[in-house]
């Protein structure tokens, strides 16, 4: 999905919650992994954005909105997520 939309307004971010930061650099490293990952050592955005299982996924918009919100494990690169995307940023 990250390749996806690379030429799109549109990013994935990848929050790490409770880990250090050499195993995540090592995780992203072995996995030749090219999106962005922030690291919530405190849970304190976690925290603040309700987060109750992992992993969770947030779709926020170009002013900051929270606008979809999807729990678990799920294919995002099948066609219907893209198709909703697509449809979310145009």
């Amino acid at each position: 999905m990250h390749q996806y939309f690379k030429d799109k307004p549109f990013s994935i971010l990848a929050i790490d919650v409770g880990e250090k930061r050499d195993t995540v650099l090592k995780f992203v490293k072995e996995r030749d992994l090219s999106l962005n990952f922030l690291l919530d050592q405190d849970t304190s955005v976690s925290s603040l954005y309700g987060v109750r299982s992992h992993p969770m996924k947030f779709l926020i918009d170009k002013k900051g909105r929270l606008i979809g919100v999807s729990f678990g494990y799920g294919e995002w690169d099948k066609e219907e997520m893209r198709l909703l995307i697509e449809l979310l940023i145009n």
